[in-house]
């Protein structure tokens, strides 16, 4: 049997444990959400029919450095309005080698509870989108 002090000192460790965890979950939580909305595609949410984005013709790729600003501000436009936690978002196009895919950008996601979390995202040729925690 624990002494009251015991108790105590194994709450105090426990609560400490999950305040170091609370950042990792809500980073983890935004990039899953986010990239849910990514990969919805415009038309399918029946109580929402301008959620997700739109059809993106990548038959010739994205070449053209405004096309792929015009694409990265379609995304940062989604997020902001479907997720109501973002309270700022910046977003800035990387450089890309892989053959697969199409457009590399950075998302810098600060919630509204000062949480800051950075995200790389990929375009696929398949018009899939990932998100990875930085």
């Amino acid at each position: 049997m624990l002494r009251l002090s015991e108790k105590l000192n194994l709450l105090t460790v426990k609560n400490e444990s999950a305040k170091q965890l609370e950042p990792l979950n809500i980073a983890t939580s935004v990039r899953n959400y986010l990239q849910k909305i990514l990969n919805t595609r415009q038309g399918s949410v029946l109580s929402a029919p301008d959620m997700g984005m739109p059809k993106i013709d990548l038959s010739e790729g994205i070449v053209e450095q405004a096309d792929k600003q015009n694409v990265l501000n379609m995304i940062k436009i989604l997020l902001e309005k479907y997720d109501p936690r973002i309270e700022s978002l910046h977003t800035e196009l990387k450089e890309n080698n892989n053959i697969t895919v199409i457009l590399s950008f950075q998302l810098l996601v600060t919630t509204r509870s000062k949480h800051v979390v950075t995200l790389f995202g990929k375009l696929q040729s398949d018009s899939t989108f990932e998100l990875e925690l930085q």
